[in-house]
């Protein structure tokens, strides 16, 4: 492993972390975020589903997949979310 890809990934765990604590928040403290339930679940869902993007492409390898997998997986990763929110907000 290389220096540059050595800082990415501990650039993307240090997002990750960050995430984490982003969505533990608006998920334990919804009501100091000025919005209802429907919104803070919309947010956690969609920064859950970044982590999975990012711990994808950079924890699974898959920046170095062939394009056809790593379009795949975004799709799926896209379809889930919205899947995921549409189950929220319905």
């Amino acid at each position: 492993m290389n220096d540059a890809t050595t800082r990415r990934v501990t650039v993307v765990f240090a997002g990750l972390v960050v995430a984490t604590c982003i969505t533990w928040w608006l998920g334990s403290e919804s009501s100091l975020t000025g919005v209802g339930f429907g919104p803070a679940a919309t947010l956690t869902i969609l920064v859950a589903f970044t982590k999975v993007l990012f711990i994808g492409r950079d924890f699974m390898e898959l920046r170095a997949a062939p394009f056809v997998l790593r379009a795949v997986f975004s799709v799926w990763v896209g379809v889930v979310t919205v899947a995921a929110i549409a189950l929220v907000v319905v």
